[in-house]
């Protein structure tokens, strides 16, 4: 397998704070000052299991203006571990960064790709392992600064479906990699029915790890899902009518025993989730559910992701009976 499974979802936030006209590498003789605003970018991570750490070394955040001008920032605080930054905790990258009101494109965090010794890294119970990043960046959506507005922006990277081992080395790619404006998305706690786990624990018994162990994981899908039959497990491409999930997250047990799952930076609007206890045979890289042993095993509804006034809302959302247990499900 090339996929790790099963810890808490982190969240680390990489903090821009904008307010004047910003550096450039272009000679071009730069126009008279403008109006700007304040611009915040977050980056947030769902990782795997057995992982220790996912270590990140940034260089630059890049972007371009409606000028056709590349502007180019160091990071001030570039190096980090993904891991010590869960749930809705941040991490500072860069503050009083000034930019000038407008619209900017092919905006992206550049980074120093690692060997094993030195930039992204990997590492787990064989060692530290060398992390490569598609294409030398972390990708992130168009954006437009308003004069004296504060702008809030989050960058997502989910590994469950970006981050692939090939040999000793891991890369993300960037088809686990989102934004989204603040302002306009909502954090999703879910509950868990304990007795969907169980049921799933017991139906397929024969498919556990060593120990009897199991991966539960929740499964996000856009709001054209409509029932179990149309839920993919993560893969590259798919075959059938299956549709991808947009995010995977573990499910796990908190201290008064309920199980749930957290999913951060939602972009507000509709989606539905889907729950299997058999995380452990989802490879990101095939289709197994056609190729291989995983099955998607419950239904766990639509979901509706509110934003609130000013975005961040927590939206709490029921898998079957949800802690109170009992609820049932075809699969």
């Amino acid at each position: 397998m090339t996929l790790f499974k099963n810890v808490a979802a982190v969240t680390s936030v990489v903090l821009i704070v904008a307010c004047g006209g910003g550096d450039s590498d272009s000679d071009i003789t730069p126009p008279p000052p403008q109006e700007t605003g304040l611009l915040t970018v977050a980056i947030t991570d769902a990782p795997m299991d057995d992982v220790e750490m996912v270590w990140l070394s940034l260089n630059e955040l890049v972007m371009t203006d409606e000028r056709g001008l590349q502007h180019r920032y160091a990071v001030h605080n570039p190096d980090f571990d993904l891991l010590n930054f869960q749930g809705m905790d941040s991490h500072t990258l860069m503050s009083g960064l000034e930019l000038a009101e407008g619209r900017y494109r092919n905006v992206h965090f550049t980074v120093h790709a690692g060997n094993g010794n030195q930039g992204c890294a990997v590492e787990n119970a064989q060692g530290r392992h060398g992390l490569q990043v598609e294409s030398g960046y972390l990708p992130m959506a168009d954006f437009t600064v308003e004069a004296g507005r504060h702008h809030t922006h989050t960058l997502e990277v989910d590994l469950y479906r970006g981050m692939f081992q090939n040999s000793e080395e891991f890369e993300i790619r960037h088809i686990g990699i989102n934004s989204v404006d603040n302002r306009h998305m909502g954090h999703v706690i879910g509950e868990m029915d304990p007795q969907w786990l169980a049921d799933c624990e017991a139906e397929f018994a024969s498919k556990s790890l060593p120990g009897g162990l199991f991966k539960h994981l929740a499964y996000l899908y856009p709001d054209s899902v409509t029932g179990i039959a149309q839920m993919a497990d993560s893969s590259t491409s798919r075959n059938d009518q299956r549709v991808l999930p947009i995010a995977v997250t573990p499910i796990f047990i908190g201290e008064q025993g309920d199980w749930h799952f957290v999913m951060g930076y939602l972009p507000k609007g509709n989606y539905r989730v889907g729950y299997s206890c058999l995380g452990h045979l989802d490879d990101p890289q095939t289709d197994d559910i056609n190729d291989g042993e995983f099955v998607m095993y419950r239904d766990g509804g639509a979901l509706t992701v509110n934003s609130g006034d000013n975005g961040g809302h927590q939206n709490v959302h029921q898998c079957g009976n949800g802690h109170a247990g009992g609820g049932h499900g075809g699969h």
